[in-house]
């Protein structure tokens, strides 16, 4: 029997587009419109239970679990606060894109910063999973049309990266797949 829900689940090519406007329903949704967002408010109005673990695993840094009604969170306890929100919002988004039926996800440290591949690149189920939730971590904290106008008045990496509460790789992912270098 599969111990993950990445075994069971057959994963939809899901466009970057289709991601955003999910990530921008979502706020919209529970309200959730002034920058920085707080992806720990989120994850209560969607009734998920957030803890701080400590994992055998050293490279584990979040996971996400669904039993029934019942869907908690787990994260890296040793992990800087930048780095437990982009683990928080790359959950929600296993939760918001791919939680369908009960199991878990287990998050390691590579998976939080793989790049989207080309589009003549074939990848494995579990790594679109992957790409996925880190795309709709990246849209829900660093939301679109938010990074946009801000770039245009600061044009400055740094300065966005304090404004949204992400570190500066992050950002600079951001900008770099919304093409504003």
């Amino acid at each position: 029997m599969p111990d993950t829900v990445e075994e069971t689940l057959t994963v939809p090519y899901l466009k970057r587009s289709d991601i955003e406007d999910r990530s921008r329903e979502v706020l919209k949704l529970h309200h959730l419109m002034t920058i920085p967002i707080d992806p720990v408010v989120l994850a209560h109005r969607e009734g998920i239970k957030i803890n701080n673990a400590k994992f055998t695993d050293g490279n584990v840094v979040g996971m996400i679990i669904k039993c029934g009604d019942e869907v908690s969170m787990f994260v890296n306890q040793n992990d800087p606060p930048f780095r437990k929100r982009f683990t928080i919002a790359h959950e929600l988004g296993h939760h918001f894109l791919h939680m369908t039926q009960d199991g878990e996800f287990v998050d390691k440290d590579a998976n939080l910063f793989r790049r989207q591949p080309s589009d003549n690149v074939q990848v494995t189920q579990a790594r679109r999973l992957e790409i996925q939730a880190n795309m709709f971590a990246a849209s829900l904290l660093m939301p679109q049309d938010e990074v946009q106008r801000y770039w245009l008045e600061r044009n400055s990496l740094e300065d966005l990266a304090k404004i949204f509460h992400v570190s500066e790789e992050a950002m600079g992912y951001r900008i770099d797949s919304l093409g504003l270098e």
